[in-house]
C-alpha cells in the first residue's frame, strides 16, 4: 500500500459524547462551509415537514375513531321501536259533501318510537335505514335519524346540518338531513323527499356505502328496499327505482340539467312524468316497478367522485299492497352502458361507460 493511501485521512477523531457529534452533524455551526450550511438546513426543514405531518395524521386518525364512537352510540340511544302503534287521529268531523282537502285532511300523529328523537332534536323528522345490510360487527351500515331544517332559502336550510351532528355539534361527516323547502309535519309530506348525506369515504359513515350501487344489479336485487320513516309513520318500505350519477350545474352538460331535487311537490314546472322519465332514462338499472303520481318518494344523493361536481342518487317509491317485492328484484335488469344517459363531464372522462372503484373512492 502507498504512503499516499495511508495518509489519505489524518482528520483526528472525534472523541466527544454521542449526542454532541449527532448536534455538530445536523446543526449548522460556525465555520460550516456553504454547503455543509446547506445540507443541515435541508435536513433540519425535512424533519419539521414530516413532525407536522405526523400530528396531521394523528389529528386525522383520532376524529375518525371519535366519530365511529359518537356514530354507535347514538344509534344505540335513539334506535327506534316500531311495535307501538299509535292510530291516526281524523280530526274535524266532516260532512261527505264537503270535500276540500282542508276539510278532508287527517292529523298526522307522533308516533312513540319518535318521541326520544325529538327530545334529543326537535329538528327530527324520521329514521331511515336499509335492512340486512351489515358490518362485520353486525352493524347496520345506513342507519341513522333523518333532521329537517325548516327554511325557504336553501343555502341555509340545506347547509345547516352539512357539519353538524343531531346535538348541533361540529361534526365532521354531519347529519343525514331532509330537504328544507317543504316541512315533514303534522299535514304531510312532499311528494318526493331528498335526503342528503356525506360521502366519507375510508371513514364509511353518513352515506358513503350508497355508492356500493354502483358495483351492479347484483348487488342492487340484494338490498332492494330502503326503509324510511317519518316521525308519524311506522315500518314503511320504500323499494329503489332508480340508482343514477346526475349533475349539479347545467354547465357540466351542455345545459342538460336533472334537477331532481327541484321535484318535491308534482306540479305544472315539476311533473311526474318528467321526473319518472328522468330517473329511467338515467338509472344504471331497469325495472318493472309501477309508479304513479300519487306514490311516495324519496331520493337519496351523495357526491360521487369519479368526476368532481356529480352526484350519485337512488331514487325510491313507498311500497303499497299491490307492489309484489319478489317479482320486483326479478324485473331488476343491468343497463347496457350506451342506454344508460350520463352527463357530458363523466363522458369526457370515463366515455359512455359505467363506473365502480370501490365504495371508498
Amino acid at each position: 500500500m502507498s504512503m499516499a493511501n495511508e495518509t489519505l485521512d489524518l482528520t483526528p477523531k472525534d472523541e466527544s459524547n454521542f449526542f454532541v457529534r449527532v448536534l455538530k452533524y445536523f446543526v449548522p455551526l460556525k465555520g460550516d462551509g456553504a454547503g455543509e450550511i446547506l445540507r443541515k438546513i435541508v435536513f433540519i426543514s425535512a424533519v419539521v415537514v414530516f413532525c407536522v405531518s405526523l400530528g396531521e395524521l394523528n389529528d386525522f386518525l383520532q376524529p375518525s375513531e371519535e366519530d365511529m364512537t359518537y356514530v354507535q352510540k347514538m344509534q344505540e340511544d335513539l334506535q327506534p321501536d316500531f311495535d307501538t302503534v299509535l292510530p291516526v287521529s281524523s280530526g274535524t268531523d266532516v260532512s261527505p259533501e264537503d270535500e276540500s282537502p282542508e276539510a278532508q285532511l287527517k292529523e298526522r300523529v307522533v308516533q312513540p318510537w319518535a318521541k326520544k328523537l325529538l327530545k334529543r332534536n326537535s329538528d327530527s323528522v324520521g329514521w331511515i335505514s336499509i335492512p340486512d345490510w351489515t358490518d362485520n360487527n353486525g352493524n347496520l351500515y345506513i342507519n341513522y335519524p333523518v333532521l329537517q331544517y325548516v327554511s325557504d332559502d336553501p343555502s341555509i336550510g340545506n347547509e345547516y346540518y352539512l357539519k353538524k351532528n343531531i346535538d348541533k355539534e361540529y361534526y365532521e361527516s354531519g347529519s343525514i338531513y331532509a330537504d328544507c323547502m317543504v316541512p315533514i309535519d303534522e299535514e304531510g309530506q312532499a311528494d318526493n323527499i331528498t335526503i342528503y348525506g356525506h360521502h366519507m369515504r375510508s371513514l364509511g359513515t353518513a352515506f358513503t356505502h350508497l355508492a356500493e350501487y354502483k358495483q351492479g344489479v347484483d348487488f342492487l336485487k340484494k338490498h332492494p328496499v330502503i326503509e324510511f320513516n317519518t316521525i308519524f309513520d311506522n315500518n314503511e318500505k320504500y323499494v329503489i327505482i332508480g340508482c343514477y350519477i346526475a349533475n349539479k350545474d347545467e354547465s357540466q352538460d351542455n345545459g342538460k340539467l336533472f334537477d331532481f331535487w327541484r321535484y318535491r311537490n308534482f306540479d305544472e314546472d315539476h311533473t311526474f312524468e318528467n321526473f319518472i322519465t328522468n330517473v329511467r332514462k338515467y338509472s344504471w338499472y331497469s325495472s318493472e316497478v309501477e309508479c304513479d303520481e300519487d306514490d311516495d318518494y324519496i331520493t337519496l344523493q351523495i357526491c360521487s367522485n369519479e368526476v368532481e361536481g356529480l352526484r350519485w342518487v337512488i331514487t325510491a317509491k313507498r311500497m303499497d299492497a299491490d307492489d309484489n317485492l319478489d317479482l320486483i328484484v326479478k324485473s331488476y335488469k343491468e343497463k347496457a352502458d350506451k342506454d344508460v344517459y350520463f352527463p357530458k363531464c363523466w363522458r369526457d372522462v370515463w366515455g359512455n361507460t359505467k363506473q365502480y372503484f370501490g365504495w371508498a373512492y
